[in-house]
Parts: structure tokens; sequence; C-alpha cells
């Protein structure tokens, strides 16, 4: 897309900054050079017709897609979609998903991820696994944009295949991932376990392509999640490294700070993202990295946090010191005690941790937009 087009995208979407009773304050992101070979690639899609992956990595705010999928359908809608991205199916392990693939499972499974059996587990960059035990198959069900025609299965000890396919398919087995390629798009397909050596295979996430040009935005996180429990997964840099991202974004610091001030340690916290920075870049060293400081919350719905302003300074040293981005979402929603203005607009969930559908639409909004703001500028 050309910049003058985007330029007057931008003014359409910079007006939008305020909702009820809630002031949406603009927030650049710092040290937005950081970003330049991100933007660049997003500036060569059209002309290269080539695809960028966007990895948005999380807890509960980013599980649920709801944030990351509103950057997601803006991004594609404005450079192209090539399909749904990194997609797990959470509901065999208890959890919840994204509203926009639905799985289902037969038989019995066992699972695994970072707050559960994650010492004696092979974890991914999801930071689930899945193990199908006995009589199992699972079902993957897309809306109709994330149709695709490309599988990319993470697995150990063997894999999984389709079942009532539409057309042919051609399954290529690599070192610990399988591709599937389809000659036909894809929305409902069915898969059961391919065995190998009396070993179950592990299903660590999947990845839906459809073949056209544009941007892969993978979401994966787990609730309840904090920075040093996802340094727990084993194969996270293997599996970063064949997402092949332009961009990291990293979501962290709710659950890191939800703790009494006398009991945070800043410092310690620090070095954590440190080091899951360093684990992105081991392998893509030249990959871009956005840090977004968690929103304003409330500790057992009665006392203001008192540690998301001192993360805030400490993820701001990481600019410099370790060339990264940071998006200020603790700024651009108001800032401490914000999340009282937000749940009376209702944007914000009786938690006061959490937000409402339209509240977590509202900040993928804010954080497409300083995306665009940053690719504007170069």
């Amino acid at each position: 897309m050309n910049k003058s087009l985007l330029s007057i995208l931008l003014l359409v979407l910079c007006g939008f900054v305020q909702h009820s009773d809630v002031v949406i304050h603009q927030s650049d992101i710092i040290n937005v050079q950081s970003l330049n070979s991100f933007y660049a690639a997003l500036g060569a899609i059209v002309r290269d017709s080539n695809t960028v992956s966007v990895i948005h990595i999380g807890d509960s705010h980013i599980k649920a897609d709801i944030l990351s999928g509103t950057v997601r359908k803006r991004l594609q809608n404005t450079f192209g979609n090539a399909g749904r991205g990194f997609v797990f199916p959470y509901e065999i392990a208890k959890s919840d998903g994204a509203l926009d693939v639905q799985f289902s499972h037969t038989g019995t499974w066992h699972y695994c991820h970072i707050k559960k059996g994650y010492s004696e587990c092979n974890l991914g960059v999801a930071g689930f696994t899945v193990v199908p035990v006995e009589n199992a198959s699972f079902s993957i069900d897309v809306e109709k944009n994330a149709a695709f025609n490309k599988v990319t299965l993470f697995t150990n000890h063997g894999s999984f295949s389709p079942v009532q396919a539409n057309g042919n398919f051609y399954p290529v087995k690599e070192n610990k991932h399988t591709v599937i390629y389809f000659d036909e798009l894809q929305e409902i397909l069915a898969f059961k376990p391919a065995y190998m050596e009396d070993t179950f295979p592990e299903l660590q996430g999947m990845v839906l392509e459809n073949s056209h040009s544009g941007v892969l935005y993978h979401t994966m996180g787990i609730n309840g999640s904090t920075v040093s429990q996802y340094l727990r997964s084993k194969h996270f840099e293997e599996q970063i490294n064949m997402l092949d991202a332009s961009l990291v974004i990293i979501s962290f610091g709710t659950n890191d700070s939800y703790t009494p001030s006398s009991k945070f340690c800043v410092r310690c916290l620090k070095e954590e993202y440190r080091t899951l920075i360093n684990r992105v870049r081991d392998k893509n060293p030249k990959v871009s990295i956005l840090l977004t400081i968690p929103p304003d919350h409330y500790l057992y719905r009665r006392y203001p946090s008192n540690n998301v302003a001192p993360l805030r300074d400490a993820m701001t040293e990481l600019t410099a010191e370790e060339d990264v981005a940071v998006w200020d979402l603790y700024q651009a929603m108001g800032g401490k005690n914000a999340i009282m203005d937000w749940k009376k607009g209702a944007l914000a969930r009786a938690d006061l941790v959490h937000f409402t559908f339209e509240g977590y639409e509202l900040q993928g909004e804010m954080l497409y937009n300083a995306l665009m703001r940053g690719y504007q500028s170069q």
C-alpha cells in the first residue's frame, strides 16, 4: 500500500481517541527505529509478493486473541492476508482459545504446559503440548477468511495425518515438523495420529497458510503466565526460528507484577525479560522486538497496583540496553487507576485485571495505530 493512502487511513484511525468515559492517550513506540527491518519487510510485500511473519506472545490478555486478532485483521487488511498463522488446540488441554478457530477432539489425550508438568515435558513456543493416547483424533474448524491450503504441524516422535480433506493432500515430513499441502482450501479438517516406533506424537502447535502474499500473525499465550514460566519452553528458540518472524511482540507483565510491592523484584523481572529477548534472538539476531508495557490493574480488586510504574521504567531501560522497542499501553490507557475509568466505560471487567471484548478490541486498535505511525515515520 502506498504511503499517501496509508496517511489517509491513519488520519481516520488516529481520530478515534475517546470511547464512552475513557480518554485514550496517544502513545508512540519508543525506540521505533529498532523496528526498521520489520517496516522494510512490510513495505516490500506488494513489490515482492512475499510473506511477513509477526509473533505475539503473552498471557491471558493475548491468549483470547481479541487484542492480537484486531492487530492481525488491521495489518492484513492493509498489507494482505497470508493466512491465520499459528494456532493451538487449547481445548484439548482444558483451556480456552480464539473465537475464529474451533477445535474438537475424540479419545484420550494427555497434556502439559509451562505451569503444569513442565519438568518432564517437551514444550515449544506455545508453552503447551498435547499427546494422543487412545482412539484419539482432533478436528479444526476455521472461519472462511482463515481457510488454508498449507499446514505446518510442530511435533515430536511422529506426526498427524489429515482425514476427510477436500481434494488431495501432500505431506512432507521434516525434522520435528510436518508440512501438508492441499490442492483446495480447507475450512474443516480432521487429523489422526501417525504413530512412529510405538511412541505417541506430541503436538505443539500448527501454522495455517493460504499461499497469498501478506502478513502471517502468530499468537500464543497462557492464562496467568509470567516471563519466568515462559522461559521453561525447551523448544522455544527452535520454533521461533521456524516461524521466521520479522517482528516478535512480547506482552507479559500483568501476572509478574500481580503481587504486593514488598514482594515485587523489578530488577529480577528485568533480567528475565532480557533472557527472553536473548532467546528470541538466538537463531535470528536481526529480528525486531517490541515489548508492550502491561495495562493498569488492581490487586485483589481492592488495591491499585504500584508495580506497573517501576516495571515501565525497567522496560524502557531495555530499549537502550538491548535495542528493542516499547509500546506503553499503561500510559495510553491513562496510567495509574485508569482501569476504573475503563470499567465505568464497560471496557474492563469487574476483576479490574481483564477487559471486555470491546476493551481488548480498542487496545488492538491502539497498538495497530502505534505500529502504523512508526511505519509512516520511516
